[in-house]
């Protein structure tokens, strides 16, 4: 089940009232081409991932990355994750979000989300059925085509790091495929790894923690995640009630948290990993009430050769 727009609203309505807000949010990223699995150096993990002997099939699948960011703040390959795992390699995982001569091709890229209105605050969007933001850039399309029939580049992923300020009822909720990570403060919050078609990911923050929701394939309960149980689920709701939120508290018996240790106005970091690895869509929408703030990224990698 996804929030509706108006209870992501309603749920962190008077909690950012004293920040400083806009109407819209542009958030700066890297995106990095690569060549799909069948091409000379082409690269396993995009478009032919299912077609190395001893790997797996297409699906969502949680636990492909561990449970914490690597000391260059980027997701770390799972040396002990599920056999359905589409990834070559921890070589080739490692290549996915850094800059590789030869393999990959990096450039800039930034999103707009809108709240909809001239009005501040409220939930913030990105939203679209066709992400294909480099088509005929870097190495070019290379064949693929979408449900269209429409050419498109399709073996890229792409990374945001932001930042923001704690305020409890925040939710972030992103729709699509295909692998998509997100990390709090570090830690993985949202799995919706492996070659997918679209799925749904909510996480909410409340109470210093951080919760995953509404999942069909929740984190494993191990290390800093735990889960929640019933009476858990009915003290948040009495938290939630004290704290005068919006609609009934999301949190259920069964979910998943981190606690963060974290309280209102504490600053905290947000990291987005996404990877687009197979014909024939691209879906990608953000909806968020978090207020972030973006992050100037560096790119190594020239644009072109």
């Amino acid at each position: 089940m996804k929030l509706s727009k108006t209870l992501l609203a309603a749920m962190v309505c008077g909690a950012l009232a004293g920040n400083a807000l806009a109407d819209t949010i542009t958030l700066n990223g890297v995106v990095r081409d690569f060549k799909r699995g069948d091409q000379t150096g082409g690269h396993p993990d995009f478009e032919t991932c299912t077609t190395v002997a001893g790997h797996g099939q297409y699906g969502h699948v949680v636990g492909l990355v561990g449970a914490q960011l690597g000391a260059d703040n980027k997701p770390v390959f799972n040396p002990t994750r599920p056999s359905n795992d589409t990834m070559y390699s921890s070589t080739s995982f490692n290549q996915w979000y850094n800059d590789v001569a030869g393999t990959n091709m990096a450039m800039p890229l930034s999103l707009t989300l809108s709240n909809g209105s001239a009005t501040k605050g409220g939930v913030y969007s990105y939203s679209t059925n066709s992400f294909f933001p480099i088509d005929g850039l870097l190495f070019g399309n290379q064949g693929q085509k979408d449900v269209n029939n429409v050419t498109r580049n399709f073996s890229f992923t792409y990374e945001l790091h932001t930042t923001f300020t704690y305020a409890a009822g925040q939710n972030f909720q992103f729709v699509g495929d295909d692998d998509v990570y997100v990390f709090i403060n570090g830690q993985k919050a949202l799995d919706l790894g492996g070659v997918h078609a679209a799925v749904t990911g909510n996480i909410i923050l409340f109470d210093g923690k951080v919760f995953s929701y509404n999942a069909s394939s929740q984190l494993p309960v191990a290390g800093s995640v735990k889960s929640v149980d019933a009476s858990m689920a009915t003290n948040m709701a009495s938290k939630w009630s004290t704290a005068k939120l919006a609609g009934a508290c999301p949190i259920k018996s069964g979910d998943r948290y981190i606690d963060l240790g974290i309280k209102d106005g504490d600053a905290c970091s947000l990291d987005f990993f996404f990877a687009e690895r197979h014909v024939t869509q691209s879906n990608f929408r953000i909806d968020t009430s978090i207020y972030l703030k973006p992050v100037t990224p560096t790119v190594v990698t020239p644009l072109f050769d």
